[in-house]
């Protein structure tokens, strides 16, 4: 694993795990992606009723996600299905809940 001075010496690298910080750490988004790797592969309705909030938010949401490569989609007719794409996210997000139990 790399410290984190190998890390900022790398300032590519530096500035994707800043915008994938950003990105996953809205509440919401952290509701998704949890929710996906529960689930797995699920529409977009089905996203915005489990955790509560409006289709189009939850579509800004995912966009959002998608445009940091943490999830991809498929459409399927008129269903747009969302899953998982970074596999790092669930190792990412049990040590984060891990550090918060500290």
């Amino acid at each position: 694993m790399e410290n984190l001075m190998t890390i900022r010496a790398n300032e590519k690298k530096l500035k994707r795990i800043s915008t994938l910080m950003k990105t996953i750490g809205h509440p919401s988004r952290l509701a998704i992606i949890d929710l996906l790797l529960e689930k797995g592969r699920l529409p977009v309705r089905t996203i915005s009723d489990t955790i509560g909030i409006s289709q189009s938010n939850t579509s800004q949401h995912l966009k959002a996600l998608e445009n940091i490569d943490a999830i991809n989609s498929e459409r399927e007719g008129t269903s747009i299905f969302y899953q998982i794409e970074n596999q790092g996210l669930e190792k990412l997000l049990a040590c984060v809940n891990t550090c918060v139990d500290c």
